[in-house]
């Protein structure tokens, strides 16, 4: 038997339970969405984000705020694993096509968490120009691929 999706309002619960300081904007009940604005500090620096969801999609999470440094010629890409456009890059936190992310899970036990890994290694990338987070890197057809077709 398949779990139920998580309604936005479990969504938000779960999220103000365990990352207090992130704040629910947006909230849209009749399209079941909604966008959190917080700030996290993996390791050295501390990072504003923004995470947006809408039942039936998949968590998009952008960094805010210091402005992600690209790498030019870096033999991984300028920026890995991250979303088009790259003026305004998502940030891969898994594979949609690994079915690793449902809308099932909460936001706040995977997705923050995700993130925090991510900029961990987005930071080690920056030291040593190797991307040591494992996964595939992310290009434009993955941004095609949603959970409903999944």
């Amino acid at each position: 038997m398949r779990a139920a999706p998580l309604s936005i309002d479990q969504q938000i619960a779960a999220m103000k339970a365990t990352w207090p300081h992130f704040a629910a904007r947006r909230i849209d009940r009749r399209t079941q969405s909604a966008r959190w604005v917080g700030s996290v500090r993996p390791q050295y620096s501390s990072y504003s984000l923004e995470i947006r969801y809408g039942l039936g999609t998949f968590p998009e999470v952008r960094v805010l705020s210091p402005e992600l440094v690209r790498l030019p010629g870096n033999s991984e890409g300028q920026l890995p694993h991250v979303y088009p456009p790259a003026e305004d890059p998502t940030l891969c936190l898994f594979d949609p096509r690994e079915r690793e992310w449902s809308s099932t899970m909460t936001i706040a036990g995977t997705t923050v968490p995700w993130a925090l890994d991510w900029l961990a290694c987005y930071e080690l990338w920056l030291m040593t120009g190797r991307w040591t987070g494992g996964g595939r890197h992310a290009g434009p057809e993955f941004a095609e691929v949603t959970e409903a077709s999944q």
